[in-house]
């Protein structure tokens, strides 16, 4: 079997390797409703489910189509921001692939432009479905940890209130004990431990809920 990039160039051949061996596709595209697109190359089926054919044939499918509903105006936004500004997008959005299924992606654009006339769009799509999704684990267990700081730092006010009456009370058992004389000596001995305990717990659960505090300050 002939090799079909033999008698290609051999930058091209390397630009061929590299577009085989990306995780997404380079594309260009009109700046229409539905982004119709001239070309496509790389892991067009593996990202969307269709040949690249199917969206620069003759059937022309609706690449906008295929993105979520959800990331639609998004992603038309920032587009038509960076026309606006001769810049490059860079957005994150997902794909509704063919077997139904979603898949984050990141794609970098531009407008390639004659004097003021814009010609088309290109740019790169790359699969972002892991990455994206270990962003949204991250966020979800961010949010937990920040979810349970709060309910420590409520629950720690209220401890460190009843340690403080408790101290208070062994302070007024201890008087009472001394009033008693010789008879109180053990009852003496206990309302002392207790307001020793309850001291140092004082000191450990303002520890927490200082600590809590800071913890929250990282986390908002």
């Amino acid at each position: 079997m002939l090799d079909e990039q033999a008698d290609l160039p051999a930058e091209m051949k390397t630009i061929n390797s590299i577009i085989r061996r990306m995780d997404g596709f380079l594309y260009r595209c009109r700046n229409d409703r539905d982004y119709s697109m001239s070309f496509m190359a790389g892991n067009v089926v593996r990202l969307t489910g269709f040949e690249a054919a199917a969206f620069t044939g003759p059937i022309g499918r609706s690449y906008s189509a295929m993105t979520h509903p959800d990331d639609l105006e998004a992603l038309v936004a920032e587009v038509d921001r960076a026309i606006l500004v001769r810049g490059n997008w860079h957005v994150d959005y997902r794909i509704c692939r063919g077997d139904g299924t979603e898949l984050w992606v990141h794609e970098i654009g531009g407008g390639i432009y004659r004097g003021d006339e814009l010609l088309y769009l290109e740019g790169v799509v790359i699969d972002s479905d892991d990455r994206r999704r270990a962003d949204r684990r991250t966020e979800d267990m961010l949010a937990a940890v920040s979810e349970k700081s709060r309910l420590l730092l409520k629950s720690t006010d209220p401890i460190v209130n009843i340690l403080r009456t408790l101290r208070i009370l062994a302070i007024n058992a201890r008087l009472e004990a001394g009033r008693a004389g010789p008879a109180g000596a053990s009852f003496g001995f206990v309302a002392h431990e207790v307001s020793r305990l309850s001291e140092e717990t004082a000191v450990l659960a303002e520890a927490i809920a200082i600590i809590t505090a800071e913890l929250n300050m990282l986390l908002a």
